[in-house]
């Protein structure tokens, strides 16, 4: 019989079970007829003749049973009534079932938020098209023990005209810019990219076009792009946008198209944001004639079809082989491939599973909970079950009824357990950090409720295994005698407390890893940053850069700045510092030190660089071991001077006094150390 045969069959006995039970017992009657009918033609008078009939035929109540059982549609009767007599027992038990449901939702919610993190961040595909074939390009030095997050700015040019491997390459970078016009000044997150960025991560606008490469030649008309996020909340969702202005660091861009609202650029998750051509950006344009040796540019690439990981290597390498007589400073640096997908989410990878494994474990202690209160109701009613199976249930039957109960609590308790999570990924969205990868995907979709679903059935398989074993071994004749209980009440006390054992390993092993992260992070907190932290207040501020673009513009404003800060009564003292320890990234520059033998060609030291003003130590509260600090006579008329810190002290003049040192930080002018 075919599987539609099957279906159909299913159905009409389905909707057809009523008139099949009537013409069921239409046939018992008339088969014990016609035996009737036989015995009477003996010469047996007519009731004992049906008298006889009936014992010959035996009982037809388990007759009618045994067909039944040949039913298609037993097996959803039998559910109904027990899924009816399950939701009727815990009826009768509403404290106990509130308490376990609010457990399970505890357990299950917990579990259900933690899960849609992971699936936003390590589940879902990139965004992008064709996300297995993006690479991410940073750039290595082994000799150097150097690991750098960019590319040089003639490497990226060389692989962008000339390498066969790759469909597309591109390079962005990220910084902020003041954008005016439209209300209060404010900052957004822009992100500087050459013209096939959007090619590479095969994202098409919804408003406009993408930049082409007359966009981003020297002498073009600035151009910008929206995120979807941002053109609703400061332009309104004005469709009009396209071919007019908006106004970054004093500068018009024309708006040329609108990002969709589900794209971020990678490693920025931040809603609003802009895109503008590298030759237009104040900062990061200058750096296309940087000195050669600084590896500043983030490269992403889309490698061929076909194309393997070996033979992509082999041509970068090639390439940036060929750029060394040109440019000296390329020598021993070395191209990683490593999949944007890695780049992005790989460091969140552990610590969530961490969390996952936490919330599993709370989830197994509320299933030892509700086991336990299971195994108490199950033996006061232990009488119920003998009755039953002395009337003839079976023990199969007795533990479908049983697991029954159990997966109604647990759909219960995994229902309440989603409303839960709804409102924990509310709260989750709001105070995880915006630097969590793909955080902006966090969301209940179908897989966070297929997961939910899921756990909901394991976890009623596991809370309703302990009652169901010991339900099964009930012995009728033993149980219905008075006294008996005592013998299964102590199977049952021995099973609690098992249950009650492993709670408390449960408890421990998250105590104890509570602990732990407790002692990590008092650690953490107790690290000298280097500098006094009370009291200390910090704020930003951006110039625009076209309108402040030389340093006597950028001296001007900070002094005004510094003399008004010092004339509000809440303020002690006020400084300056770019960048700021611990907050913002680190600046590494290359130094020479005057007098020391030369360097071997492409070999260079670094260090941290710090500008700041002259009263930056004493407001930090950093001291000072030898030599002098900044004072007010050391303005850019006076030679230039440094301070240096003692591991750097440490490192280059192990043997020396370095006061008096002349050392050339980056590019001249040269410093004398102080």
């Amino acid at each position: 019989m075919s599987w539609f045969t099957s279906i159909r069959t299913f159905a009409s006995a389905l909707f057809q079970h009523t008139r099949i039970d009537r013409e069921m017992e239409e046939e018992l009657r008339l088969h014990i007829q016609h035996r009737a009918d036989d015995l009477e033609r003996t010469g047996l008078p007519r009731s004992e003749a049906e008298r006889r009939a009936r014992i010959e035929f035996g009982g037809v109540e388990k007759v009618k049973e045994e067909c039944r059982e040949t039913s298609p549609t037993r097996f959803l009767e039998i559910l109904v009534q027990d899924i009816r007599y399950a939701i009727r027992m815990l009826r009768k038990a509403p404290g106990f079932t509130a308490i376990a449901v609010l457990t399970l939702a505890l357990g299950i919610g917990a579990n259900t938020a933690i899960f849609s993190v992971i699936n936003a961040v390590l589940l879902r595909p990139l965004p992008y098209k064709n996300p297995d074939q993006l690479f991410f390009l940073p750039e290595s030095n082994p000799k150097q023990g150097r690991d750098v997050f960019g590319m040089s700015w003639p490497l990226f040019v060389a692989l962008h005209d000339h390498s066969p491997v790759f469909s597309d390459i591109a390079g962005s970078a990220i910084h902020a810019l003041t954008l005016t016009g439209r209300g209060d000044p404010s900052e957004v997150r822009t992100v500087v990219v050459t013209p096939d960025f959007f090619s590479v991560l095969g994202i098409t606008p919804m408003l406009g076009r993408t930049f082409i490469p007359d966009d981003n030649m020297p002498g073009s008309e600035p151009t910008v792009i929206l995120s979807e996020m941002l053109w609703r909340n400061k332009y309104g969702a004005d469709s009009r946008i396209l071919g007019s202005t908006i106004t970054l660091d004093q500068r018009a861009f024309t708006v040329i198209g609108v990002m969709p609202l589900y794209f971020r650029s990678p490693f920025l998750n931040q809603g609003e944001q802009v895109w503008i051509p590298l030759i237009h950006d104040p900062l990061f344009s200058g750096w296309i004639t940087h000195p050669q040796e600084e590896h500043w540019l983030p490269v992403i690439a889309r490698l061929r079809s076909g194309i393997s990981l070996a033979r992509a290597h082999a041509e970068v390498d090639t390439t940036s082989a060929r750029l060394v007589p040109t440019y000296p400073t390329e020598k021993g640096w070395q191209v990683q491939f490593r999949p944007l997908r890695q780049v992005l989410v790989g460091a969140a990878r552990s610590p969530l599973l961490v969390l996952l494994c936490a919330v599993g474990l709370v989830l197994l202690i509320a299933c030892a909970n509700i086991a336990n209160l299971l195994l108490s109701r199950a033996t006061s009613r232990l009488k119920e079950i003998a009755i039953r199976m002395a009337l003839g249930a079976s023990r199969r039957r007795i533990t479908r009824q049983w697991f029954t109960e159990s997966v109604i609590l647990g759909m219960l308790g995994g229902a309440a357990g989603l409303l839960l999570a709804y409102w924990g990924v509310s709260a989750l969205a709001s105070h995880l950090p915006v630097d969590v990868p793909q955080i902006h995907r966090l969301r209940v979709d179908a897989a966070v409720l297929g997961f939910t679903f899921v756990v909901s059935l394991a976890a009623s398989l596991v809370f309703g295994v302990a009652p169901v074993l010991f339900a099964v071994r009930c012995d009728p004749q033993k149980d219905l005698v008075e006294g008996a209980r005592a013998g299964q009440a102590r199977g049952s006390q021995r099973a609690r407390h098992g249950l009650a054992a492993a709670e408390v390993a449960l408890a421990m092993l998250l105590l104890v890893a509570a602990g732990l992260l407790i002692r990590s992070f008092s650690k953490l907190l107790s690290v000298n940053p280097g500098f006094n932290t009370e009291h200390i207040v910090k704020a930003e501020v951006s110039l625009p850069q076209f309108q402040y673009s030389t340093p006597q513009q950028w001296t001007a404003f900070a002094d005004d700045l510094l003399a008004r800060l010092r004339s509000e009564p809440g303020l002690e003292d006020s400084a300056i510092g770019i960048p700021l320890p611990i907050l913002d990234p680190s600046v590494l520059l290359p130094f020479v030190i005057v007098g020391n033998p030369p360097l071997p060609p492409g070999q260079l030291i670094r260090a941290d660089y710090t500008a700041v003003s002259p009263r930056y130590f004493s407001v930090m509260g950093i001291s000072l071991l030898r030599g002098r600090l900044f004072s007010s006579q050391d303005s850019e008329m006076a030679p230039p001077v440094a301070l240096i810190s003692e591991a750097l002290a440490r490192q280059h003049f192990p043997h020396e006094n370095p006061l008096g040192r002349k050392l050339i930080f980056g590019f001249p002018p040269r410093s004398n150390v102080s």
